[in-house]
């Protein structure tokens, strides 16, 4: 009887572990198959080109913020070039360093823009870069991310340090609002071309083409139809 109930309890254990695998690998095949959705979603967005020939810039801000996300577009206008922040903890290609943030007033835009005109390497010691922006107008061709602005971060507030007030650990439009007392509009924008060498632009929407997500969704769920397949085999042999 107790050889019985060790076996009954083996079966009942390997069967839960079967059902634990295929359950979380299906889950995961379905996140993926969604994370694919939403890439095609937003790379259709991306091919999104406002003009200000074509539509007023201005009225298709005031529409929802979400159906732009993604969209790019070229204005022309003036760096606000006493408004400068640096946010931290950066790296790219290998490089530590800071993406370098400003606001824009372009022309016929009421509002103000918080650009991202991209990354420079930190320089030694880690002291803030010494920039200089352009004070003629230029022209920026530029990319809107209206979620998720702030990220994953574990600070409580985007200056941490007291004696530097434009050095940012995240990005929060309120914060850039309250500080300048200006309007700003409730998105980011990433500068695309290199219009402003002083920094090196490096923002990409999608990271990850849809493609991989669906294949990455697929290797998920062949896993968990194997794991199945072996739980099933294995049964039958104990039933034997």
């Amino acid at each position: 009887m107790r050889e019985v109930s060790k076996y009954k309890l083996s079966s009942l254990l390997a069967i839960m572990a079967v059902f634990v695998i295929v359950t979380v690998c299906l889950l995961l095949a379905m996140w993926q198959w969604q994370r694919a959705e939403n890439k095609a979603l937003l790379l259709g967005q991306e091919g999104i080109i406002l003009t200000q020939e074509t539509a007023s810039l201005e009225s298709v801000f005031a529409d929802s913020i979400d159906t732009i996300h993604s969209a790019k577009f070229k204005v022309s206008g003036a760096f606000l070039t006493d408004q400068v922040w640096f946010l931290d903890n950066k790296i790219v290609e290998g490089r530590p360093g800071y993406d370098l943030i400003t606001l824009f007033q372009a022309n016929r835009l009421d509002d103000v823009l918080l650009v991202n005109l991209g990354f420079i390497a930190a320089p030694a010691l880690r002291t803030l870069p010494s920039i200089r922006l352009p004070e003629e107008d230029v022209e920026l061709e530029l990319q809107i991310k209206s979620k998720d602005i702030k990220g994953f971060t574990l600070a409580s507030e985007p200056a941490m340090n007291a004696n530097s007030h434009n050095l940012l650990q995240y990005l929060d439009l309120s914060y850039f609002t309250t500080l300048t007392g200006l309007t700003i509009y409730p998105f980011v924008t990433y500068q695309l071309d290199n219009t402003i060498t002083v920094a090196m632009p490096h923002y990409k929407a999608v990271v990850m083409s849809p493609q991989k997500h669906r294949a990455y969704a697929l290797q998920w769920l062949l896993i968990g139809l194997s794991a199945a397949v072996i739980g099933y085999f294995l049964y039958q042999r104990k039933e034997l």
